[in-house]
């Protein structure tokens, strides 16, 4: 049961950390721009001008937060695709 409800909180870290940090940030900032393509567009906008506004407002704590999120997307695309090479190996 815990490792079960560990995985799914490893797999939702992102959507968890653009909801509650970088969304949040950005609404109260007055950047949120919803683009109408899909909540994926919209989550790596936010996190752009979330990143630019902590850069001009010298915010380290939300600079922080955005570099774990590009981390965060950074290994799991990474992750994805070594297991598409596996996949493609073994066929």
């Amino acid at each position: 049961m815990f490792p079960a409800f560990l995985t799914v909180l490893v797999i939702t870290s992102p959507l968890t950390l653009w909801l509650f940090v970088i969304r949040r940030y950005c609404i109260r900032n007055g950047m949120a721009y919803t683009p109408g393509a899909n909540w994926d567009t919209t989550m790596w906008i936010d996190w752009q001008e979330a990143r630019e506004l902590a850069a001009l407002r010298g915010d380290r704590a939300m600079i922080r937060w955005c570099r774990l999120f590009l981390a965060i997307k950074l290994i799991f695309a990474v992750l994805g695709f070594l297991a598409l090479a596996g996949r493609v190996a073994l066929m």
